[in-house]
Order: structure tokens, then sequence, then C-alpha cells
């Protein structure tokens, strides 16, 4: 039986790896992703995971979005906790958690595994790109958030890609600088993914929180 992850295991990607770029070494499902992934010194500002893995249709994983926002809880309190507190509760009824969720997984060095995220919440609003981040624990302290708008796409398994990230992590940062968490900016993410995944991405609206 899998045993069920603590918080602090499923630590996403700490002191892990830099996914590289789509189409070349990437690991079956079924297998160990560890191919998939580079490790190269960083240090513990930069220490977050970089972005978010899902599978194909043959089901082999591939780092297909960036892991667009850095958040440090500065006040004693879990950063997990913290923000997951800006998404919930009465205050935050336009955030939820029903709908149904795609794969998503994050890769954690330690347990060598690709990792679900600890929470999800969407935004509905009438029409299309509604906001949709994925949270994912690093440690005590800090916080990594996926942000992007669910665009629509007919093509697409759940009739919607993840798309627009730099809008959707705007908002989201918005959303918790009203929560009382303050933005540093400018700020640069290094994902580690080949030029023409980044062109893909455009605009992926790198932010830093501080709580």
């Amino acid at each position: 039986m899998t045993p069920e992850l603590t918080r602090r295991e499923a630590i996403a990607g700490l002191g892990s790896a830099v996914a590289v770029g789509s189409g070349t070494g990437l690991a079956s499902a079924a297998e160990s992703p560890a191919d998939a992934v580079v490790d190269l010194e960083r240090d513990s500002e930069a220490d977050y995971p970089r972005c978010l893995y899902k599978p194909d249709s043959d089901d082999e994983w591939n780092p297909v979005l960036p892991i667009n926002i850095h958040a440090q809880d500065s006040s004693g309190g879990a950063a997990l906790s913290t923000v997951e507190d800006s998404f919930s509760g009465f205050g935050n009824l336009e955030w939820t958690r029903v709908f149904p969720d795609a794969t998503a997984r994050a890769w954690d060095g330690e347990r060598e595994e690709l990792v679900p995220p600890d929470h999800s919440f969407r935004r509905p609003r009438l029409g299309d790109e509604w906001n949709h981040v994925h949270i994912w624990a690093v440690d005590e302290d800090r916080v990594a958030i996926h942000a992007h708008l669910d665009v629509v796409d007919l093509t697409s398994s759940h009739f919607h890609r993840g798309d627009r990230y730099g809008d959707a992590a705007a908002e989201a940062a918005a959303h918790l600088a009203d929560e009382g968490w303050e933005m540093e900016t400018p700020y640069s993410i290094e994902y580690g993914v080949e030029d023409d995944r980044l062109e893909r991405w455009g605009d992926t609206g790198d932010v830093k929180l501080v709580y």
C-alpha cells in the first residue's frame, strides 16, 4: 500500500531538479521520471519546484507548465496553512475546490517521485478564463504556486487548457495581496526548460510573495 504523504514529505522539488525541455529523456508514467530532470547547484532562494508535470497520451510525464509564484511566510506560522486560508473560508467564496481536477504533479527530489499539489483552487466566473492555482508546500516557511487561466479548448481531454500564466499569476498575487501578503517585484524564476518552451509559455508572471 502506498504510504500517505505528510506535509513535510511532500516537498515538491526541494533540493531537486530543473526540468529539461520537452521531447527528450522523458520517463513513462509507470517509471521514475528521473531522466526528465537534472541536478543543478542552487541557493535556498531558488530551491523551489520549477515545473508542473502532466502525462501525455502515451503516459509519458512532461514538464508542461511553469510554477510561477513563490510565497514565504515569515510570521512564524505554517506557510501552507496561511496560503490555504487565503483561498478558503467565508471571506473567499469566489474560490472553490469543488470542480474535478486534471492530473498535476511536481518533482520531489527527496522521495524521487512526482507528487500531487497539497491544494488546488479555481475561481469560476461567467465565460472563459477561470483562474486556477495548484499549491505545494516546500517547507514550513515556503510554498510554491502554479497559476494559469482555464481557457476553453474542445480538443482537450477536459475541454479546456491552462494558458496566460502571466495574467493568472498577477490575479492570484493581487488576491493574496488583499489577504495581507506583500509582493516583491521585479522577480524572475529560472525554469531550466528549452527556449522553445519558454517562447510557447510567453509571459510567466513570476512573482514573490511574503507574509
